[in-house]
């Protein structure tokens, strides 16, 4: 029997449930009330024993219908199909009784994983799938890119015992990175909501050069307010003293090297490559006159210099890197190491199984618009894992299909306006 639960009883249940999101917390459903949607909390029971939940939003629309959506859900065992249709079928009424022309779900259940170079591993959800195929579902295919609601391509790294042992799993570039980050001086802070005017505006950088949309502070400090148990805000930011000792450091260690190879010019036949080394060292300490230059002046605006934003989500058995963006104005500093090894560090601590690092494309090429977030987050070396994807189950189809047409057509009034 399908009820409406309280949400006590939903959450309960929902946080033991291996297929449970953020998205699936009731707190979710309350934020998103504020953008025009209204949260149904279901559950089904065995023999007076809950078996099976889901959050439902509904967007209520012309007509008296309405748009639900369950938002990684269902959280139920989707691999035993005699309990997911008991489950589908009574969903389905409640949403036919409520005048929703259809319902939308995303599971959260994986379909394959692959190697960090795309290659597949395992298929693992195909029963699943088909399960949902089998209810009368229709699956919107299976995305490459950002096409969805939710990214359904998602990278993840498995967490060993500490944080020194992870880091050995990482490739040689991305731990140099990690280390000359730190060494120029970047520090992580951890932050409260109320300082979500700084964070956001670190998106809102992101935002503008990646051509993605962000909401307003105040949707990210009541997130943040709803569900503080589970999202930490890190900021990254540049110690202005520590970058200035590095780069005065740096000068005097290459002043150094130029002293003792030209004292050994002197000495003994010098061939090409000990000049080009000589041209280099010149060079480099041109480039650090003027990083010195550059490291004083910073030091005389401030002591902290804000560079970089992540929003991590702590759920289940892994620490998300839920959203970031950084400040185009210091490329050079790569803030993004910075805070990456502080989540995976409090995943850690938290006794996590996974860190993961969300969204990816599986259109691998260098020329490729999201090149860039793969090549970073390939450094970590994680696995690549596909979700399921989107499924809609449509019940008024005359409705539906001109919902969806003017949805393609709101699109591409947008695309032409860019």
């Amino acid at each position: 029997m399908l009820k409406v639960i309280d949400e006590n009883v939903f959450k309960e249940y929902a946080i033991k449930n291996p297929y449970f999101s953020i998205y699936q917390l009731p707190e979710w459903g309350t934020l998103k009330s504020g953008t025009g949607w209204v949260r149904h909390l279901l559950g089904i029971y065995k023999k007076d024993t809950l078996v099976g939940v889901t959050m439902l939003l509904e967007k209520k629309m012309p007509l008296n219908l309405s748009l639900y959506y369950s938002p990684r859900g269902y959280l139920i065992d989707v691999f035993d199909f005699d309990l997911l249709k008991d489950f589908n079928d009574e969903v389905i009424k409640y949403v036919k009784k409520n005048h929703g022309f259809m319902l939308k779900v995303d599971p959260n259940v994986i379909y394959a994983t692959r190697d960090n170079e795309g290659n597949l591993k395992e298929k693992c959800g195909e029963e699943a799938y088909y399960n949902f195929k089998k209810l009368g579902f229709k699956h919107m295919g299976f995305s490459q890119n950002f096409e969805d609601l939710q990214p359904r391509v998602l990278c993840r790294i498995e967490l060993k015992d500490t944080y020194n042992d992870t880091l050995e799993t990482f490739s040689k570039s991305t731990k140099k990175n990690i280390a000359k980050t730190y060494d120029m001086g970047v520090r992580v802070k951890v932050v409260d909501s109320s300082k979500m005017d700084e964070f956001v505006k670190l998106l809102e950088d992101t935002a503008i050069n990646k051509n993605f949309i962000i909401r307003p502070a105040s949707y990210y400090k009541k997130m943040v307010d709803l569900m503080n148990n589970y999202i930490t805000l890190y900021i990254a930011y540049i110690d202005t003293n520590l970058y200035y000792d590095y780069v005065w450091n740096t000068l005097e260690n290459t002043k150094k090297e130029l002293e003792t190879l030209e004292t050994q010019m002197k000495k003994i036949n010098i061939g090409d490559k000990i000049k080009r080394h000589h041209q280099e060292l010149e060079s480099k300490i041109v480039k650090l006159n003027k990083q010195l230059e550059d490291a004083i002046a910073l030091r005389k605006t401030n002591k902290e210099i804000n560079i970089g934003a992540l929003m991590s989500v702590f759920t289940g058995d892994e620490g998300i890197t839920f959203m970031s963006g950084t400040s185009s104005s210091y490329k050079e500093f790569n803030p993004k190491y910075a805070f990456y090894r502080e989540h995976i560090e409090d995943s850690i601590k938290k006794h996590l199984k996974y860190v993961n690092f969300y969204g990816i494309s599986l259109n691998m090429d260098k020329s490729g618009p999201y090149y860039g977030i793969y090549e970073l987050k390939k450094g970590f070396n994680p696995e690549i894992i596909e979700l399921i994807g989107e499924f809609d189950y449509v019940i008024n189809p005359v409705v539906y299909y001109g919902y969806k047409l003017a949805l393609k057509g709101y699109k591409f009034v947008k695309k032409i306006r860019k």
